[in-house]
């Protein structure tokens, strides 16, 4: 029975029917992952660490929890205890962690079973990670959560966790052609993570769809498994200052969008950026800089080991004083505050993820600022595959909510996704 289905490519309501109905075991998921992982990922680079005995050790128990059986992997950002933890930086070479982060061990008590560590940017900066895009190996597969979203595309991994202080974890999504989810700043653990800039930071995680990014988040936040999709509520199309940087296929998957969720019946109404939104870029750039630049306090005395791209964001920072970083702090803090009359009637806002496909190069991670927004307004954000480019790489577009309504933000992506299927 395990042979009659193509478990890489199912979903986790599909693998854990299967899991309590005995068509599959959670040894079997397991080795098909592995022998996934051994079969591409030499080419492609996402693991920097797979720990296979762990795995299967784990794949023993009995199957419990809203994830047991679901294999996953694990930015190399976020401890696990046992495995290491390298920041994608020499400096952290051999450092094992004792204790899983609050995130890890959150998936582990609902039964999830970490594969390993997937590749980072250096602290999960702009210095890329050794990775490919599994769609074209001469393009980037986006950043900093490089590995978790390789991992994903490639069926290395059911889900993976990333991170996003800016966009890290709905461009590699976009660029890699599946789903990611940033919740809302705070509600999932940031235990256990290198701070990047605290300001910011925040866990989230990439898999294959949104229906999948809600049983994730519903395993993290203790909630039961997602059930059915409510009405639709009303959509604000946001283009935002930056709508210009975005190429006709990227603004035309956002348009599409727009006439699939019209025709199913949703409100969707034009809904400008307003005045004050589009000039949060340069405070959010101070308040990253100087965060970044204190949290490397830590390693000041190893800074030359560290690479260039890395070494050019402390040093901004260390040049910023704390009247200035006091005043742009201020800024997102009213900013934040003005977050209900941006959205307006809207429930949530339909928007792009990136400007265009996933650029030529493994030298950049792409374009970030059109993450960066909601990131810094501290907003639930995803990004949801949505059509395919002449070249068969695949668009994207963005939904994003309020603060604390990831439930509706999710209830809609996969309402966006049921559409773009039928």
């Amino acid at each position: 029975m395990e042979a009659d289905m193509d478990w890489l490519n199912s979903s986790i309501a599909t693998l854990r029917k299967a899991l309590d109905a005995g068509q599959v075991t959670q040894g079997a998921l397991v080795e098909a992952h592995l022998a996934r992982i051994a079969e591409r990922d030499g080419e492609i680079g996402a693991y920097v660490h797979v720990d296979a005995d762990g795995a299967r050790a784990a794949a023993t128990a009995p199957v419990a929890g809203l994830l047991g059986g679901i294999p996953f992997g694990v930015k190399d950002v976020l401890d696990v205890a046992g495995m290491p933890c390298e920041q994608g930086s020499v400096i952290y070479k051999g450092h094992v962690p004792p204790f899983d982060a609050g995130s890890v061990a959150m998936l582990k008590q609902q039964g999830a079973i970490v594969l390993g560590k997937t590749a980072t940017a250096e602290f999960a900066g702009t210095a890329p990670a050794a990775t490919v895009n599994p769609l074209d190996t001469a393009r980037t597969p986006g950043g900093s959560s490089s590995g978790s979203g390789a991992a994903v595309a490639a069926g290395m991994a059911v889900f993976a966790l990333g991170t996003q202080t800016g966009g890290s974890v709905l461009r590699p999504a976009a660029f890699c052609g599946v789903a990611g989810f940033k919740p809302t700043f705070g509600a999932w653990p940031v235990s256990g993570m290198l701070p990047a800039a605290q300001s910011f930071d925040t866990v989230g995680a990439i898999a294959r769809s949104a229906e999948d990014l809600a049983w994730v988040h519903a395993a993290m936040m203790r909630l039961p498994a997602p059930g059915a999709t409510g009405d639709l509520p009303v959509i604000g199309l946001c283009r935002t200052h930056l709508w210009d940087t975005l190429s006709e296929l990227s603004a035309g998957a956002v348009e599409a969008a727009r006439g699939l969720l019209s025709r199913a019946g949703a409100q969707v109404i034009d809904l400008p950026l307003a005045p004050g939104f589009a000039d949060l870029t340069q405070h959010r750039a101070i308040v990253n800089a100087f965060e970044r630049s204190g949290n490397t306090a830590c390693f000041a005395a190893e800074l030359d080991r560290i690479r260039p791209e890395s070494r050019e964001v402390f040093s901004r920072g260390e040049s910023i004083d704390g009247e200035t970083y006091l005043v742009s702090r201020r800024a997102l803090d009213v900013a934040r505050a003005a977050v209900d009359t941006l959205f307006g009637e809207a429930g949530v806002l339909l928007t792009a993820t990136v400007p265009d496909v996933a650029p030529s190069g493994l030298e950049k991670t792409g374009d970030p600022r059109l993450q960066e927004l909601w990131s810094t307004l501290r907003c639930p954000s995803i990004a949801v595959r949505f059509g395919h480019a002449p070249s068969g790489l695949p668009l994207s577009v963005q939904l994003v909510a309020r603060p604390n309504e990831d439930a509706l933000l999710l209830d809609v992506a996969r309402q966006l996704e049921a559409l773009r299927e039928g």
